[in-house]
């Protein structure tokens, strides 16, 4: 990820695009949420004057100074008691703030007998509010910040945890009398824990941040976005100052020159929910002991580079950049995409439009690539088209707490994204026939792993939704590297076919407005596709045994139906005769079809006699036996000239031939070939 977002970072000063830089040490607090709120501290003269808490938006800008094992002013405390016993836990749990009296109270007094500010919470509380202002103080030296020192000087007041603890416990029983914020105050009081853990191992955990009245008088907060970004500012300029003091020894990745550093790499807030950290080789990897270089030192990068690259990062993933340079595609995880030249003067860009799809904008794929492509052109620099070139889509990962990873990278531009979304659109639609339930949508990449995904049961039923064979940016790999083998992609897709075939053929008939339908479809905008990459076009396969063969199958499922309209009364069999042996067909097509010849020869016999009843009753047209009759024996014919004497179809004729079975008869042989059957069932009549 250092290349990609040392490229970004280029096109960002050419642009002149300036994104906020965090100090290393400088970072965002844990996300806020319903279980886990960030609670406010107000501080006055030694008093805890309130708390309360923190909006999950204006949480989002704040930050804490410092690491795992203490920050300043935003850290973790823990509630002030525990709780083990079960039933003491319901009976907190149901307590409703209406219900609180006297009583209730001194009841919740009597349960605070187990201090949760142990030994090992001490310690940790000590590193917070003592070593790490101390180093606050050190490091910024003369670039003092007011505001944080009337910060401290009112939390100097409670190194000793025992003074916070007390002014807490006193605050919340009086928020418990008044009935004021109870869950709340519960919240900071108790914590449950389990009998089977250790006590200093099971504390639970607080986001805290301290706040001043003081700063509050002077209209600058700490729970502010002010506050936050001008302690950053002098931050940057203490370790900006002390850079320019020492002496230049090694030049990192990229000529810089700078003091050799070993401390990790800049961590990102991403909008898009999960945090990265910029990270070089880990010193475990020990084939770089090798080279005698670990870690930093494996590929050095100057303070001044890590700063450059993580606001360039923080500008990618900022909210604001939201469906321009990135989207979530699925869980933990993000597609970004960029150019090298970033447009200047010309309205936001989306690069990410053409990839998935947008409820709230217009939702063709077609529109948006078009629309894209059309972008990147009109609003190139005078006498250039650099903007167009060099496009970066890269997509992250959250692996596990610690690591996030690059699963897909790929630098394109203009000219391929344009050619790849045109071939993309006519194997998705032009390279299907008619279907009368609807022409399928060309799916965008991002859709196209749900689609693979999919396990269907014989009963139209999905068999689970957690199936993920096939990762969420498979589609960008299938729409960027058309040399992928579609060998895999097109048996996944055909076994999913040869379940659902023969329920298919009654649903047709019987509701071809079901939701299941435009599942259907995307299935074959993308047996459209891959027949396509597989030089297979429409006016090709429609010609072949595969797709005639899905044809007569579809032919004899109508033909069985109106026998079962007319004779029947509209009882329909679970299973119409082309359906049921769909299966078949696509493994052993020649022995299925001499079966389904003999099966179908009772239907036949009957169409023969009933098309000259000139029945004219709505569904039971005797014309349409005619009909039905004369396209059976029309395909056929096409078959025994196409026919090939194999054993067992390919992928790609089983494509076809489910293709085929599911498309409309052509409407030349719907319309312009009804009226001379009805001249020949009359001339039949005459003569017999």
């Amino acid at each position: 990820m250092i290349n990609e977002l040392y490229q970004l970072s280029n096109a960002m000063e050419k642009a002149e695009i300036h994104a906020q830089s965090w100090h290393r040490k400088y970072k965002p607090i844990p996300n806020i949420r319903a279980k886990a709120p960030c609670i406010r501290i107000s501080l006055h003269h030694g008093k805890v004057t309130g708390i309360s808490e923190v909006d999950s938006e204006l949480g989002a800008q704040l930050r804490k100074y410092g690491s795992n094992q203490g920050s300043y002013p935003c850290m973790n405390l823990v509630p002030l008691y525990r709780i083990t016993d079960e039933n003491v836990k319901k009976r907190i749990s149901e307590l409703l703030p209406e219900e609180l009296d006297d009583s209730e109270i001194e009841m919740i007094r009597s349960w605070c007998s187990e201090d949760n500010w142990g030994a090992k919470f001490r310690n940790k509380y000590r590193i917070s509010m003592e070593s790490v202002p101390q180093e606050l103080q050190t490091m910024l030296g003369t670039f003092r910040y007011k505001p944080l020192e009337i910060l401290m000087e009112e939390t100097f007041g409670f190194l000793k945890p025992e003074l916070l603890h007390k002014e807490l416990e006193d605050l919340l029983f009086h928020m418990l009398r008044h009935k004021e914020n109870v869950a709340l105050a519960l919240l900071v009081l108790f914590h449950f824990g389990s009998s089977r853990k250790a006590a200093g191992d099971d504390t639970g955990s607080l986001s805290v941040v301290f706040e001043s009245e003081e700063l509050i008088h002077r209209g600058i907060p700490v729970v502010s976005v002010r506050f936050t970004e001008e302690l950053n500012a002098a931050l940057l300029n203490a370790d900006a100052a002390e850079e320019c003091i020492t002496k230049d020894s090694i030049t990192d990745a990229f000529g810089i020159s700078f003091m050799p550093i070993e401390e990790p790499m800049p961590e990102v807030k991403l909008a898009g929910g999960f945090d990265v950290k910029l990270r070089t080789m880990f010193k475990e990897q020990y084939c770089q002991t090798r080279y005698g270089r670990i870690e930093n030192a494996s590929y050095p990068i100057s303070p001044a580079m890590r700063k450059k690259l993580q606001a360039a990062l923080n500008w990618l993933g900022s909210s604001e950049q939201r469906e321009l340079t990135w989207i979530n595609i699925g869980k933990n995880e993000i597609l970004f995409a960029y150019p090298y030249e970033i447009p200047q003067g010309t309205g936001a860009i989306s690069f990410i439009r053409m990839f998935k799809r947008q409820e709230s904008k217009e939702n063709s794929f077609e529109t948006q690539a078009k629309r894209f492509i059309l972008e990147l052109k009109q609003v190139r620099k005078p006498g250039t088209d650099s903007h167009a070139e060099n496009i970066r889509i890269f997509i992250l990962r959250k692996i596990d707490k610690a690591r996030t990873k690059i699963i897909y990278s790929r630098l394109t531009n203009a000219y391929e994204l344009e050619q790849c979304s045109e071939e993309w659109a006519i194997g998705c639609g032009d390279n299907l026939p008619r279907f009368s339930f609807g022409s399928p949508k060309v799916p965008f990449p991002l859709e196209v792993a749900d689609i693979l995904n999919r396990i269907w049961k014989q009963d139209g039923i999905l068999a689970s939704n957690k199936f993920e064979a096939y990762p969420k940016y498979y589609g960008m790999k299938l729409l960027m590297e058309q040399e992928l083998s579609t060998q895999k992609d097109l048996h996944i897709l055909v076994q999913g076919a040869a379940a659902i075939g023969a329920y298919l053929s009654r649903l047709s008939m019987e509701n071809p407005q079901d939701p299941i339908w435009w599942k259907v479809k995307d299935m074959l905008a993308l047996l459209g596709l891959l027949l396509y990459w597989e030089n297979i076009r429409k006016e090709q396969y429609m010609e072949d045994y595969p797709y005639m063969y899905g044809q007569l199958l579809k032919a004899f499922d109508e033909l069985h139906a109106l026998y079962c309209i007319v004779e029947r009364d509209g009882e329909l069999p679970l299973q119409l005769a082309g359906g049921s042996v769909f299966q078949a067909a696509s493994d052993a097509p020649v022995r299925t079809l001499n079966l389904l010849g003999q099966r179908m020869g009772p239907y036949l016999m009957w169409a023969k006699s009933y098309r000259t009843r000139e029945v004219e009753k709505k569904n039971k047209e005797s014309w349409r036996a005619g009909w039905l009759l004369f396209l059976c024996e029309k395909i056929a014919l096409k078959i025994h000239m196409h026919w090939k004497e194999e054993i067992r179809l390919t992928d790609a004729e089983k494509a076809q031939l489910f293709i085929g079975y599911l498309a409309a008869f052509p409407q030349k042989e719907q319309m312009e070939d009804i009226e001379p059957i009805i001249d020949k069932m009359e001339e039949e009549s005459e003569n017999e």
